[in-house]
């Protein structure tokens, strides 16, 4: 055979071998494509001054990553802190760990050392809970529990036969003093010459102290006490139910949640911030890149703060009484009425 005909019955084959049925040089539809099998995972990590179980601030946080794994699939990590020092630490690991999001819920923890944390890990966003600031990839989240506790001012201040009122903090905090001086101010809305009295238990979880504090206050004449103090919470509810026994006419308010299963005979009402939702919100923006690095308020017109009423001492509340605190609920919500607070700085 000639070299011209053996050049011509090879090209053939090697035709007939591409063209053969059954070969394709296209990737399989379940070949994983270049990259998948490395994207990498939405995290979210959060750091609270409580513990977890409070029935309040801290739960509330926790009960919002818990949501942010379930509705975005993020990968989820937590951390009780009960220092700056274990916060920063715990802002370090994470945002080594690769985090996207960190969540510091407590407004002291914006510091120079978060924000030198923050520069160090440019590709993590830290929200830092009740803080006004916002600073590169250090953004505060206000969120405005005043709206609800001017209105439990109001009820208090309407209902008080001593004219005497009582607050319950863990530690003078701009943000938790602000819950106080809301609260101070729609007492005062109704009855200017009324009294706040003011106690502080200096500790996150001293049960037993805030029960003490609590009983001074209603020495001193309190008849109507709002709370703020995270795992202390127990034990101002145990003051009051004590004296309520002995015949006291006294009322505690909740904070944070709808705190009312903790003691239906003491809790009249509670302010209430939903921070699940707040924290989904803030998680859904930073996953599709619409995230704007600026300072959160979030209040009551946002749908994210509310008064809730035990219905099991709801008919306690005179009619006007509700009457006036729902046309101010609505005044808030239509932004017709700025509710007083602090200017955290």
């Amino acid at each position: 055979m000639g070299k011209v005909a053996l050049v011509i019955v090879l090209l053939v084959l090697i035709l007939l071998f591409v063209l053969m049925p059954g070969k394709s040089n296209a990737p399989s539809p379940d070949a994983p494509t270049v990259g998948a099998a490395s994207a990498k995972p939405f995290k979210v990590a959060l750091v609270t001054p409580g513990a977890i179980t409070d029935g309040g601030w801290s739960q509330s946080a926790y009960d919002g990553l818990k949501k942010i794994r379930d509705d975005l699939g993020a990968t989820i990590s937590n951390k009780v802190a009960g220092s700056s020092t274990e916060a920063f630490a715990a802002f370090g690991a994470f945002a080594g760990e690769g985090n996207d999001l960190i969540i510091g819920h407590a407004g002291e923890w914006f510091d120079p050392k978060t924000l030198e944390i923050a520069t160090a890990n440019p590709k993590s966003v830290i929200l830092i809970s009740g803080s006004e600031k916002s600073e590169g990839n250090v953004v505060g989240a206000r969120y405005l529990l005043e709206d609800a506790t001017y209105v439990l001012g109001q009820i208090a201040g309407s209902m008080s036969k001593s004219g005497i009122l009582g607050c319950v903090g863990p530690k003078e905090l701009p943000v938790i003093e602000s819950t106080f001086y809301a609260f101070e101010m729609g007492a005062k809305s109704v009855k200017p010459d009324i009294r706040v009295e003011v106690v502080w238990t200096n500790e996150w979880a001293d049960v037993a102290r805030a029960k003490e504090r609590t009983l001074i206050l209603i020495g001193k004449g309190a008849d109507f006490i709002l709370h703020n103090c995270n795992d202390g919470a127990p034990g101002v509810f145990q003051a009051i139910q004590e004296k309520r026994k002995q015949g006291a006419d006294v009322y505690a308010f909740g904070s944070n949640a709808d705190q009312t299963a903790m003691a239906e005979d003491a809790i009249l009402a509670s302010a209430v911030l939903d921070i699940s939702a707040a924290m989904l919100n803030v998680a859904k923006k930073m996953k599709d890149g619409s995230f704007e690095r600026k300072a959160q308020f979030l209040g009551l017109p946002d749908g994210l703060v509310w008064v809730a009423y035990n219905k099991k001492l709801e008919d306690k509340v005179p009619a006007a009484v509700r009457q006036l605190a729902d046309e101010t609920v609505e005044k808030i919500k239509k932004k017709q009425l700025q509710v007083p607070r602090r200017i955290l700085k």
